[in-house]
C-alpha cells in the first residue's frame, strides 16, 4: 500500500508539473482593427497592444518582430509572472495614396510550449480618403508586342463636395480616355481608361499625372505596368 501511495503521489506531482507552464494571450484578441478611418495626417495609425500571461509559470517574450509597414516600441516587460501584462505601442504606416483594406502582422515568440510559442498579431484598417482610387496602379491586360493593351481604374469622390480633376498628363506614348477638366459629383466615380501599343518585348512602364481641388490629395501620380510578351 505504501509503494502504491508513493507511485500515486509521484504521478500527481508529474501531472501538476506538466500543467504548470506559461501561456501567452493578447488582451482583446489577436487582431487590432481600427475599422473605417480617415487617412491620418501623421502618416500612420497608433495603437497599444497588451500581452498577458494566463499561465502558471513565468512567461518570457523572446522576440517581437513587426512585419512590413508597421513598427513597434519595445514591450515594457519581457518577463511576466502569472497574471501580469506587458504593454507596447505599435504604428501602422499609411502611404500617401494608400486606401481601402490594409492588413499587417507582428510576430511574437515566447517560451509558451508547443505551437503557441509563435503568435501572430494582426493590424487591420479600412482607410477612407476624400479622393480614392479603386486600385493603386494601372495594370495592362493582354500586353503583346504591336497589340493595343488596356488598363482601367476608378477615381472615387468620397467627399461631400464636387471633385474637379484637371491637367491630365501621360507619357511613353500612352493614351487616356479623358482630358481637360472633369467634375465628379459627391459619392460618384470616374473611370480612367489607359491604352498603349508596346513596340518591344519586356517591362513597360509609364505614369499618369493629374491635379485635383482636394486639399487632401492635390496631386496624383499613378504608375502603369506591363510585362510585354511576343505577339503569338
Amino acid at each position: 500500500m505504501r509503494s502504491l501511495f508513493i507511485v500515486a503521489s509521484c504521478f500527481v506531482a508529474m501531472s501538476a508539473a506538466a500543467f504548470a507552464q506559461p501561456k501567452i494571450e493578447v488582451v482583446g484578441g489577436d487582431t487590432y482593427d481600427w475599422g473605417k478611418v480617415p487617412a491620418p495626417k501623421e502618416g500612420h495609425l497608433e495603437a497599444t497592444i497588451r500581452i498577458k500571461n494566463v499561465g502558471t509559470e513565468v512567461l518570457k517574450l523572446l522576440e517581437v518582430k513587426p512585419g512590413c509597414g508597421c513598427t513597434k516600441t519595445d514591450p515594457d516587460k519581457t518577463e511576466l509572472k502569472p497574471g501580469e501584462i506587458s504593454t507596447m505601442g505599435v504604428k501602422l504606416s499609411i502611404s500617401p495614396m494608400q486606401s481601402g483594406q490594409l492588413i499587417k502582422n507582428i510576430t511574437v515568440r515566447s517560451n509558451t510550449p508547443g505551437q503557441d510559442s509563435t503568435k501572430y498579431l494582426f493590424l487591420k484598417a479600412d482607410i477612407i480618403r476624400k479622393v480614392q482610387l479603386s486600385v493603386m496602379y494601372f495594370a495592362f491586360v493582354n500586353p503583346f508586342v504591336g497589340k493595343e493593351m488596356t488598363a482601367r481604374l476608378d477615381v472615387m469622390n468620397n467627399d461631400t463636395k464636387d471633385l474637379v480633376l484637371s491637367e491630365f498628363q501621360v507619357d511613353n506614348d500612352m493614351k487616356l480616355n479623358v482630358s481637360g477638366t472633369k467634375t465628379i459629383k459627391a459619392g460618384e466615380k470616374l473611370e480612367l481608361v489607359l491604352t498603349a501599343t508596346p513596340k518591344v518585348k519586356g517591362p513597360f512602364n509609364g505614369q499618369v499625372k493629374f491635379k485635383t481641388n482636394s486639399d487632401e490629395n492635390p496631386d496624383f501620380v499613378v504608375s502603369a505596368y506591363a510585362n510585354v510578351q511576343e505577339n503569338p
